[in-house]
């Protein structure tokens, strides 16, 4: 089974393809287009996995997108109208930016550029997408799988068992509880760009 896996977010883009269980090609879409931190979907990177294990796009038996973005916009839209201070400097802007990059209908998009029938596009919820990468491409039966990042739709942290082709999580954190946001508010306090520069601070750290 030939599985593309597929993200384009504010400032990363990339694609991935695992053959029969195995990861063969993985590249960033900015390797493509040059600039830095691209996020438009990775149309290049997707071209370079198929080209590089020899597969045409009709191929690929299933395509999956990193993330749930309509509950992630869900969140996006609760939280700007918890913060009444802060609301039309947060939200509009957002809005506008997911609509000039057509984060709202990901399936769509990929269906279209791959040919691909709809059914055929699959969505996970972010966290879940950070497990499966994790244990089904290491050399474990089973494991422990824990994530940690400022925030998926809704989870920020999440604690799961994983063996053979089963993924069960059994504890989770969900925003505005978040280690992954405090460490990017210590880099902003720094002077220092969130989600760019947190890899300087670790640094710094040192």
């Amino acid at each position: 089974m030939n599985i593309l896996g597929v993200s384009f977010d504010y400032h990363d883009s990339a694609a991935a393809l695992v053959c029969d269980g195995e990861l063969v090609a993985a590249a960033q879409g900015e390797r493509f287009t040059r600039q830095k931190n691209d996020p438009c979907l990775p149309k290049e990177a997707i071209s370079f996995c198929c080209d590089f294990a020899k597969l045409r796009y009709q191929d690929i038996d299933y395509v999956v997108f990193y993330e749930r973005p309509l509950l992630k916009f869900d969140r996006i839209l609760r939280c700007s109208f918890l913060n009444s201070t802060n609301r039309k400097n947060y939200f509009w802007p957002t809005l506008d930016y997911w609509l000039s990059l057509g984060k709202f209908f990901p399936r769509q998009r990929l269906a279209e550029f791959l040919g691909l029938p709809l059914r055929k596009i699959k969505t996970v919820q972010h966290h879940r997408a950070h497990a499966a990468s994790a244990f089904f491409c290491s050399p474990f039966e089973e494991a422990t799988v824990v994530t940690l990042d400022g925030v998926g739709e809704y989870e920020t942290s999440t604690i799961g068992y994983a063996r053979g082709n089963k993924l069960e999580f059994l504890y989770n954190t969900k925003v505005p509880h978040s280690l992954g946001l405090f460490y990017s508010a210590v880099t902003a306090f720094l002077g220092f760009r969130v989600n760019e520069d947190e890899y300087k601070v670790m640094g710094m750290a040192g």
